[in-house]
């Protein structure tokens, strides 16, 4: 019997009992970038991280030998420990230098979280270029990332992200907005913290009534002005008066429904022109 031109493998089942599907292949698109410009993005990409181990191999390299006789030979060992006790101090209490170290790190790590998850989220173009990230900047909430969608994208692209983002960035929510002016320009607001979570806001409005008992409050302020006006029965309301050619005042009359009692069973309503209008009311 001539042997099968069946390929062998395809359907196979291994020994785990998966099946070895050959059909499905993704595939990634690179951008083709030469290596300057691949040396710039590295650099512009990693510039706090560079900028940081430049500042410590320059001090170390022109001033290390100082500061270390500095404080071997000039100074006592209890002033090196009081020096460093209240160096750490003044890093761990609130103040403006503690707040823009901690500000720029989160911002560094957004910058990078954000990058991760759209490259995870293959929000890339048909030349596999990812949005170009402006900048991270730092709010009272949190930080605000702007990206430059790449020709091919827009922020359609980011839509129902939020949570993803918020995820990958260690947040409590994300908000994408698009610019008013610019489509290619998308924000991206990182809410990390709630300024007012912490804080007893106390409103204005209660000065009045702040001191006193809540027995005293039991009527509700707000209410005593917004109930309605009393409703005037229609027989005491009189029509405005008209004058006329001569000066005289003429009063309308207005004609009034009349009942008349026929038995005790049943009354007859009648209408202005004397109809039984009985049926209708």
């Amino acid at each position: 019997m001539p042997k099968s031109t069946r390929n062998r493998g395809t359907g196979r089942v291994g020994r785990r009992g998966r099946g070895t599907a050959l059909g499905a292949v993704e595939t990634i698109t690179r951008p083709s970038q030469t290596l300057p410009v691949i040396i710039a993005l590295c650099i512009w990409r990693w510039r706090w991280e560079l900028l940081t181990l430049a500042t410590i191999a320059y001090v170390t390299a022109a001033h290390g030998n100082q500061i270390v006789g500095f404080f071997t030979d000039t100074v006592p060992v209890w002033f090196t420990v009081v020096l460093i006790i209240l160096a750490a101090g003044w890093l761990l209490v609130d103040n403006p230098a503690r707040r823009f170290a901690r500000n720029r790190v989160w911002c560094v790590i957004t910058r990078h979280r954000v990058r991760a998850c759209l490259t995870e989220m293959r929000t890339r173009n048909w030349s596999g270029n990812l949005p170009f990230i402006i900048g991270c900047f730092a709010t009272k909430t949190g930080q605000v990332v702007w990206l430059w969608m790449r020709p091919g994208l827009s922020a359609e692209d980011l839509d129902n992200k939020s949570e993803t983002l918020a995820s990958a960035c260690w947040a409590r929510s994300a908000v994408i907005a698009r610019h008013k002016r610019n489509a290619a320009l998308v924000r991206i607001d990182i809410d990390r913290r709630d300024p007012l979570s912490k804080k007893h806001i106390v409103s204005p409005l209660l000065n009045d009534t702040s001191d006193m008992p809540e027995a005293a409050v039991a009527d509700d302020a707000v209410l005593a002005f917004i109930t309605p006006d009393p409703v005037l029965d229609e027989s005491t309301r009189q029509p405005p008066a008209k004058s006329g050619t001569s000066g005289e005042t003429r009063t309308k009359t207005t004609r009034t429904k009349t009942t008349a009692a026929v038995n005790d069973s049943q009354t007859v309503i009648l209408g202005a022109n004397g109809e039984d209008v009985s049926d209708y009311v």
